[in-house]
């Protein structure tokens, strides 16, 4: 694989959060169930250590921060738990299951792993409900800092190598089996946005990981990339909503208004109602992720297997 593309904004689908927990999507009801989907909801542990040798960092930002994360070191050693929600298809049904084949379906900034199986109108919007009807296993992510996964420092540890090393880590608990006790043979990454520039950064740093990559929400063309994010005007959640996110460190950012979500994310004509929903479930982006996802997006010229682009229109 040669040229990846990289982050753009464009028409979503949607992620949930539930409002009235700080972080995470507790309280909502999943839509696979609705559609006979076996799903469970699980924590896949992963650690990380330290690549850079900054000594000392403080709260305060230091532009040696900026140079280790855009040379993809991780700046401090950790471990996490990554929240997922892995679905299978329904016994029930009449399919042809791919038993040995998952789909590992990673979200954007501002967005976690709900946005996959989206409860508005599932029939329509959700990526799982339609691959499982096809027959294939998915299992969901939150990356690092988002949904229920482990929420650190949103500069330092909530960024893209550290999201690129985690999602290697669970690639080889698929393969392993150490994730629902399945050997799983095959494994596509399904990536939107800055979900979609891991995938490319990873295809690149471990070519073997993946048999095959779909992107969504990607352009080669850079010129498009600062313009439609800024657009969103993202501040601190805990001054947007002190009272839902007073507690969220200010390196976690989202969109402060409706208008601003719709410029940054949404495009053309679409369902009204989705904008609705997204801007009330919106989850957060990190500053580290913000700063440093461009430096990600590279050749693979390793990389041997197929791949996917979708950008609409």
């Amino acid at each position: 694989m040669q040229r990846l593309p990289i982050y753009l904004t464009g028409y979503v689908h949607s992620s949930l959060r539930d409002p009235d927990r700080q972080h995470g999507t507790g309280g909502l009801t999943a839509s696979g169930a609705a559609w006979a989907s076996d799903c469970s909801d699980i924590f896949i542990p992963v650690a990380v250590q330290r690549s850079s040798d900054l000594q000392n960092l403080t709260s305060r930002y230091d532009i040696n921060v900026l140079y280790a994360l855009a040379a993809k070191r991780i700046l401090a050693s950790n471990s996490y738990n990554l929240s997922a929600r892995i679905c299978r298809p329904s016994p029930k049904r009449n399919v042809s299951a791919s038993s040995d084949a998952i789909q590992l379906l990673v979200h954007g900034a501002t967005f976690n792993k709900i946005m996959w199986d989206f409860p508005y109108q599932p029939e329509t919007y959700s990526w799982t409900k339609r691959m499982n009807e096809a027959g294939y296993t998915t299992i969901a992510l939150d990356l690092v800092g988002s949904g229920n996964s482990s929420f650190p420092d949103g500069l330092r540890e909530a960024q893209p190598q550290v999201y690129v090393e985690t999602i290697h880590q669970v690639v080889q608990q698929l393969r392993e089996g150490k994730v629902a006790g399945v050997k799983w043979n095959k494994i596509a990454l399904v990536g939107f946005s800055i979900g979609a520039t891991v995938a490319n950064s990873l295809s690149a740093q471990y070519p073997s990981d993946l048999n095959a990559i779909v992107f969504h929400g990607l352009s080669w063309d850079a010129s498009w990339s600062y313009p439609a994010f800024l657009s969103g005007l993202q501040l601190p959640a805990a001054q947007i909503d002190p009272g839902r996110w007073g507690s969220i460190p200010p390196e976690y950012m989202t969109q402060p208004s409706r208008e601003a979500r719709e410029a940054s994310l949404f495009y053309g004509s679409f369902d009204r109602g989705i904008l609705e929903a997204d801007f009330y479930y919106r989850d957060f982006d990190s500053l580290g992720a913000a700063m440093a996802f461009t430096y990600h997006i590279v050749d693979a010229p390793e990389y041997r297997g197929p791949v996917f682009l979708g950008i609409g229109e």
